[in-house]
């Protein structure tokens, strides 16, 4: 599967068109997305399903492109591409039911259904079948959400049907079915019933008419939905998956898709929209404690609302990118223990044009660096930004900008031990980590950028040590480190101690941000005295101590920078 997952801007009002000076960037986001799928870097021989969310594709020209694409030649047949067009005014709708090889619903759909004042929301699944041609449905949404109903001249035509979708895996006669949502018809119900629950007793009756069981394998929830953890939309998992109720629809086995827009332009962190997951409730596949790429769902992900009995992949990334990756079918694993995989192989991710950053690599994305990335994008970690009045806040803020440069380019180890000796007791599965860890990305951009402003820059390596500054000929490692009290600052770094050649330089901040008072030496080193080389018997020479309060204000106290350098010198000597 490959998902494309971008930003999109509306117009304010119906029938919700992508706004137009964005319209050429939308189509670069459909040839991006359909490149991905033919690369295939989810190691699979071609993508099954290529995924657009809902209102994404800019119209009639979005269409004509996706078709166009499918019908060349290079495009692999028995393959299914679906996503969801902006809104469309009833004439364009008309036009877009006359394409070729188009279905709808002639008599729920029709075009004397809808009416001059309405808008149609639809999606659209394009299939290329094995002799070659492209076909297509479409799909109206059925409900509106709350900002479709809040008409202002035009109201959202209301579909009356679900296409479900039939056929065989390759060489078998083993069947598959899926068929597909719009955002709110997830949770939306029409005739005291959910949207989904009409699906799926559609598929009851038609099992129950030949007396068997029927599977509905995929289903897919193209969305463009601020809140996709929102209590409304993670409370119609369970009842979804109830093998109690519609007992004839197989669902052990169904892979539930949910695929959103971007709440960024670029990659980072966001408040809104993302969160693209896919979600099974089968037994067959283990719940990854931290793969790269996407994570197990949990607290943080789906606040309130963890679906801890579910098996819930959710991309980690939430601005705009495209995720490629493998989905395995729970039916060819082997029966008990030795049949346990994860639901995900090869998750990758990629970018839109004109996009360069270590979360959108062309590959994996380890959870440290997703973490880390969007960390070092938070401008209030600067120490400009803390004190712009300062003589020196403009060498800090560039400082800062190196630091930060510096740090997207660490491995992923690297970035790992940054953070780990930066932070005592930090757990060292980036999923878990909150506000202490963020707390120690800040301590370490503030420490960095008051050296370099005094002149001594880093060279960072994550190497034990998170860098090295020459003083003189010397190379001194340095560890930024913050924590409750110095003392437990201390004792972590000697726990933890690299071996370096030089000498240590160790900054440690504690809860009141004091100064290190040196009758707090550690029970290993009450009678060492500092040296500048290591001894290997004796594993606290060789290193300095110095609280982040003295280093402080050296700095708000220098008026430029050879006084602060002086002052650095004096304290770490």
């Amino acid at each position: 599967m490959v998902i494309a997952q971008p930003y999109v801007e509306f117009v304010s009002h119906e029938p919700f068109s992508i706004k137009p000076e964005n319209r050429d960037a939308a189509i670069a986001s459909i040839d991006a997305t359909m490149t991905i799928a033919l690369e295939c870097a989810h190691g699979a021989e071609k993508t099954h399903f290529t995924i657009f969310p809902e209102c994404v594709l800019p119209g009639l020209d979005g269409f004509d492109r996706i078709t166009a694409a499918m019908n060349d030649r290079g495009w692999p047949t028995s393959t299914v591409v679906l996503g969801g067009l902006e809104g469309l005014t009833r004439a364009q709708f008309g036009e877009l039911i006359q394409r070729p090889n188009t279905a709808f619903d002639e008599v729920g759909s029709s075009l004397e259904r809808i009416r001059q004042d309405q808008w149609v929301n639809c999606c659209v699944t394009w299939a290329k079948l094995e002799s070659g041609e492209v076909c297509s449905w479409i799909q109206p949404k059925i409900e509106p959400a709350g900002v479709e109903l809040q008409v202002s001249h035009q109201s959202m035509f209301k579909g009356q049907s679900i296409f479900l979708f039939k056929g065989t895996y390759a060489k078998t006669n083993i069947p598959y079915r899926f068929a597909t949502l719009i955002c709110f018809d997830w949770i939306g119900a029409r005739d005291q019933r959910r949207i989904w629950e009409w699906l799926l007793l559609h598929i009851d009756q038609k099992a129950g008419e030949i007396e068997a069981q029927l599977p509905l394998t995929w289903l897919f929830v193209a969305q463009c939905n601020p809140g996709p953890s929102h209590a409304s939309f993670m409370s119609q998992v369970q009842p979804f998956f109830n093998p109690l109720h519609f007992p004839n629809v197989l669902r052990d086995e169904t892979c539930l898709v949910m695929a959103n827009v971007a709440g960024n332009v670029v990659p980072g962190m966001a408040e809104q929209y993302g969160r693209s997951a896919v979600i099974f409730a089968t037994s067959k596949f283990m719940k990854p404690e931290c793969m790269p790429t996407y994570c197990n769902g949990g607290e943080l992900q789906r606040p309130g609302n963890p679906l801890e009995n579910f098996k819930d992949a959710v991309f980690r990334e939430r601005g705009a990118c495209i995720h490629s990756f493998r989905q395995l079918n729970p039916s060819a694993l082997l029966p008990g223990a030795a049949g346990k995989r994860h639901a995900l192989a090869d998750a990758t991710v990629h970018p839109f044009p004109g996009t360069t950053d270590p979360r959108t690599p062309n590959g994996l994305v380890p959870a440290v660096v997703k973490w880390v990335n969007d960390e070092l994008d938070d401008s209030e970690k600067s120490l400009e930004t803390h004190y712009p009045q300062l003589p020196l806040a403009s060498a800090a803020g560039v400082a800062h900008q190196r630091s930060v440069n510096a740090l997207r380019l660490l491995p992923a180890a690297a970035l790992s031990k940054t953070i780990l000796v930066a932070s005592p007791g930090t757990n060292s599965v980036p999923d878990h980590w909150r506000d202490t860890q963020s707390q120690a990305v800040k301590h370490v951009l503030h420490t960095f950028s008051i050296l370099e402003a005094a002149q001594y820059p880093a060279m960072f390596h994550g190497n034990g040590a998170q860098a090295t500054i020459m003083k003189g000929d010397l190379g001194v490692e340095v560890v930024a480190v913050i924590g409750r009290r110095h003392e437990e600052c201390d004792m972590h770094v000697i726990g933890q101690l690299p071996e370096h050649r030089g000498q240590l330089l160790l900054v440690s901040r504690d809860e009141d941000n004091t100064s290190w008072d040196p009758r707090m030496r550690t029970i290993f080193d009450q009678a060492a005295e500092p040296t500048k080389e290591l001894n290997i018997t004796d594993p606290t020479s060789a290193v300095i101590r110095v609280g982040y309060q003295d280093v402080l204000k050296a700095y708000r106290d220098a008026v430029n920078q050879s006084a602060l350098r002086e002052a650095i010198d004096a304290a770490i000597s």
